[in-house]
């Protein structure tokens, strides 16, 4: 894992965007912007057990439960103070720590943006938990996937995809979860609302 600054996120969305198609606003807010794009929401985890399944689901987004096609993916914490100070400071202890063992010290509102290699699956999910757990805003982008996942502290989670061909199967693959279209499009689908925010 390599971990990024605020700053180092967005030259890397920003250069690789010719590939992704995700485009990064002034604010740092993610989207695309062709016609094609979709957004699916899927509700929030209510149990633990379904936290850790919702951040497994999550970090394999696009390579439909195939670990070999995963080839990377960004994890970008954007807002991590939603709730109590009390609360949340364990929640920093936690991702700070399990940083520590990819050599990396430096706090989190120092460097919030988390690089996994090919390799780093699992530790991707590991550091998805806690933004379920403590009602983090968290984007999570695949390399390869046409697709992105935005975690919301109001206790949602969407993903904005950017071909039908995606959209698609990512409907397929969460209809257990039973998921609602179209409700964030606006946000992170901006091809037809140029002045979303």
């Amino acid at each position: 894992m390599h971990v990024m600054t605020d700053a180092e996120v967005r030259a890397f969305e920003t250069k690789n965007s010719w590939s992704t198609g995700i485009c990064i606003d002034e604010s740092g807010e993610l989207y695309y912007d062709t016609p094609e794009a979709n957004c699916i929401t899927l509700p929030y985890p209510e149990t633990p057990l379904r936290i850790t399944y919702f951040a497994r689901l999550a970090s394999m987004l696009g390579i439909f439960d195939n670990e070999a096609n995963f080839c990377g993916a960004l994890l970008w914490l954007r807002y991590w103070n939603a709730g109590s100070l009390q609360l949340e400071k364990s929640g920093w202890r936690l991702i700070e720590r399990m940083r520590m063992g990819f050599g990396e010290s430096r706090p989190l509102g120092v460097a919030n943006g988390h690089w996994f290699r090919g390799d780093e699956l699992a530790d991707l999910a590991a550091f998805i938990v806690p933004c379920f757990v403590y009602g983090w805003d968290a984007y999570i982008v695949p390399s390869n996937a046409d697709c992105f996942a935005f975690i919301s502290h109001d206790e949602f989670w969407c993903v904005a995809t950017r071909k039908p061909e995606a959209h698609a199967r990512l409907l397929q693959d969460f209809e257990k979860l039973e998921p609602r279209v179209d409700s964030m499009k606006l946000r992170f689908c901006r091809a037809d609302n140029r002045s979303a925010t």
